[in-house]
Formats: structure tokens, sequence, C-alpha cells
């Protein structure tokens, strides 16, 4: 009850400041030559229903709503405003740039060493066509990637994501609504529902709002990329069926990759039994002793960070260009649509796959997923042998050399007690009579393959884990590829 009545205060304290911060929030604005979707701004809460609920789709699903369930049009018509009022976001540009920018950037640097690739985002931005619309399309590792992907734009743009039903709870739900994020109930079935949320992402699509959207769904649990859902992104295209949606529409595929994802241990057990998973107070007090002992070791600067959070971008997608190509993607019956969505997905999915930054861990445990036990030398050596062999693939990393890269996945690894020195007789070399020799080696710790597997998956290409089966349709990890 303290807790919550502390969170209680703070909100009350914010919304008071952000109320009355208006004026400061136009300084910043023009200060910073901050762009904003107008669609953003809470004075235009009142377009944006009127161009949802004046949609002949919503209109037909109000009246179906009515008849489905014996209630009258205006009843239907107050439970489709409701779903409305849950999804729209209200903006603020003061908690964004104010309230957000600094809270992103102290959570990420003090948990890891951030790094994005801005290159691909700087040569579109100087070919683009003027005004043209833009949603970037991300892979889903953790809960994280909101505020890594958001503290690595936020000198470019306020990015709008599309947020699960995780985030509907109180003070999360008005923090992200400040931000520009909106609702979505990813496993509810309701017509009437998806009606409002399908013409919303369309009416604010067309109106220019930056989005990022996740195209996995959810995060993944083995580490693999998930097979792309077509919802979110058939609604984004099917945007362009509105003959005034003229300015140019673009995909930009975003790859993230992490050292450390921080809810890996509650992902990977999802694959194991109910029999074998820990119970909810054994998460809770392993969540407890995680922010216990980061709050104290950051206070007296022992806090060792895990590792990379990277971000990359792939080549951009013209939505343009693949309408004019399959003109039935935006043909008003979806199984006509489906293949050509699931076209589109897999063309952006390859582009995140392509632009997927390699990182120290996952290349360390995808070696010991495939050797056992190695020495220094040897993890070194493989770790050079896969920079030759990925030469194309995205490496950011401050670490050049095999083995300057080995000592920083080291370093993550022994922290979280995932590797383990280990003895290794090599019959090939002998020391005197005889006798073969012991050489010091690292393992993987046998109590956490799932971990090692998780990692070391992170690093297949989204055509690997197509080939072998998704994810989701497996009961277990089966390890690493080769």
């Amino acid at each position: 009850m303290r807790l919550l009545g502390v969170l209680a205060a703070v909100l009350i304290v914010s919304a008071i400041a952000l109320v009355f911060g208006k004026r400061h929030a136009r300084r910043l604005q023009r200060q910073r030559r901050i762009h904003i979707d107008r669609f953003k701004l809470k004075r235009r809460h009142a377009e944006i229903e009127l161009e949802v609920f004046g949609s002949r789709e919503v209109v037909e699903a109000v009246r179906t709503y009515a008849k489905e369930h014996h209630v009258s049009v205006d009843e239907a018509s107050k439970r489709a405003h409701q779903y409305l009022q849950e999804i729209v976001p209200k903006f603020n540009l003061l908690a964004y740039y104010r309230l957000g920018a600094p809270l992103a950037r102290g959570i990420m640097h003090f948990l890891y060493r951030p790094v994005v690739e801005h290159k691909v985002l700087r040569e579109f931005n100087a070919t683009a066509p003027k005004g043209a619309s833009v949603v970037y399309i991300i892979n889903h590792r953790s809960n994280a990637d909101y505020v890594l992907v958001a503290h690595m734009l936020f000198k470019f743009i306020s990015l709008s994501y599309a947020v699960g039903e995780w985030a509907r709870v109180w003070p999360l739900n008005h923090l992200f609504k400040w931000f520009g994020a909106y609702f979505i109930r990813r496993r509810y079935r309701e017509p009437l529902y998806h009606a409002i949320l399908s013409t919303f992402v369309r009416t604010i699509t067309s109106n220019g709002v930056t989005q990022g959207v996740f195209i996995e769904g959810g995060l993944t649990r083995d580490g693999a990329f998930q097979k792309p859902k077509l919802g979110m992104l058939d609604y984004i295209v099917t945007a362009k069926r509105d003959a005034e949606f003229t300015s140019p529409l673009f995909l930009i595929p975003t790859a993230i990759n992490f050292d450390r994802v921080l809810e890996d241990r509650n992902l990977t057990e999802e694959l194991v039994s109910r029999e074998d998973r820990r119970t909810k107070g054994e998460k809770l007090k392993t969540s407890f002793d995680f922010l216990f002992k980061g709050f104290f070791r950051g206070i007296f600067k022992r806090f060792k960070r895990y590792g990379y959070a990277v971000v990359s971008f792939g080549t951009p997608v013209s939505v343009d260009d693949f309408v004019r190509a399959h003109p039935d993607a935006l043909s008003h019956d979806f199984e006509t649509r489906k293949p050509h969505m699931q076209e589109i997905a897999e063309m952006v999915m390859r582009e995140i796959s392509g632009a997927l930054p390699v990182t120290p861990v996952p290349l360390v445990a995808r070696i010991l997923a495939e050797r056992g036990v190695a020495t220094e030398s040897e993890i070194a050596a493989d770790i050079e042998r896969l920079q030759t062999l990925w030469k194309d693939r995205v490496w950011l990393l401050r670490e050049k050399t095999g083995r300057d890269i080995w000592t920083a996945a080291r370093r993550v690894l022994e922290l979280r007690h995932l590797i383990q020195p280990a003895q290794r007789w090599r019959s090939d070399l002998f020391e005197g009579e005889g006798v073969p020799i012991i050489e010091d080696a690292w393992q993987w710790n046998a109590g956490q393959i799932l971990l090692r597997d998780y990692y070391a998956n992170s690093l297949l290409t989204f055509d690997e884990v197509k080939q072998r089966g998704w994810p989701e349709r497996r009961s277990a990890v089966s390890g690493a590829a080769t």
C-alpha cells in the first residue's frame, strides 16, 4: 500500500507539472526543432474519432455488434468508443522529452553499453521523398526493447509504439500513453474491437504518425526468430487503400540484440514442463533480489553492466512499390491478400535478420554449444573464424580481436555464473613418460543449458529458423544450428 501511495503521489505531481508545463514544452520543441506528428497531439483526438467512426468498416461493425448482442446501436457505439479511448494515446511533449528521454538514457547506460548504427537512417533521411510516412518494424527480444529503441531514436523522431496488455496496469498505462504508445489486445477476437483497432492504425499511418511495431507479436522463448504476425502489418499496408494517402510509405527493418535479456530465465522456463518451473513466489524473490542488489551496487559504484545492447537497421522496404507489384495486397478479402502479406512480412524479417547485430555473449554461447568444452585460445580462434565467415553481418563491437571479444563475453558470463572452468586431457600432446597434458578450459554451466541455447539461437538467420520449424510450435529447444 505504501508503494502504491508513493506511485500515486509521483503520478499526481507529474500530472500537475505536465499540465502547467505546456509553455515550456512548446519552447523545448522550438529550441530543438522537434517535428511532432500532428495526430499525436491531444487537440487532434477529435479528428481521429471522426475518421475512425466515419469509416464504413466501423459503422458496419457497430451494427453487427448491436444485432449479435441484442443491444441498441447507441450502446454498441458506446462500446466502440470505449475501445477507441483505450487505444488512443495521450502524447505529451514534455513527458516524452523531459521525463522519457532522460529516464530511457539513464536506464540503458546503467544496464548496458548501448550502441546504434545510424548509417542506414542517415542515408534514408537524405534520399527519402519529402513527407514520407515511416513505420519501424522491430524484432522482439525483451520488454527493454521499448526503452532501447526509443532512446536510440530520440534525436530523430518521437516513436509511437503498439504496446501489448502487459503495460495496461496503473500507473504504466498513463506513462506509456504520455509517451505516445497505443495499446492493443493481442489475443482478443471481438470483431468490433478489431474494426476499431484496424481503422485507428490505418488512420494514423495515413496521417504520417511514425510507429514502432514488433512484428513477432511477443517475446521469443528460445532466442530464435518467431513466425511473423500479419495483423498489424496488414493494417499498415492496407492504409494504402485510401486514395488521399499519396505520401510514400516505408517500413524500416529494425534489429535488436543483447548480451543479456533481463527476462531470459522466465522466458526459457516456459519451454519446460510446469512441474519443473519456478513458482511465482520464487520468481518474485529473484526479481526483488536483482533489483535490491543492483540498487546497492549502483549506489556504491560496484554495478557491472550486462554487456552490449545494440540496434541496427536493414534496407527500408517501400510499401508503394510492393503494392504496385502486388495489387491484390489491397484486396478487401483477407484470404486473397494473405499470401502477399506473408511475402512482405518475410521480406522485412530477412532484412532484420541480415541487420541483426552480433554481440559477444551469443557468440560464445554458440561456440560452447558446438564444442562443449573449449580453451580460451580455441574460443578466440572460433570467434575470428566467425568474423571471417560472417563478414557481411553487422559487427558494431568496440573489441576487434577474438581474444578481446571473448574477454568481454567472459565478464558477463562469469558475473551470471553461466560458465565454469573445466579441465581437458589432450591425448595428442604428452609430457614426460607419455602422460597426457591437462589443459585449462571453459564449459557452460550444466544447469543453464536452456540459456546457452537461447543466446546461441539469437544468431540463427530467419531462413535457418524457418527451415527448422517455428519456435512456438516446438516443445523444447533443440540447440543451436551448426
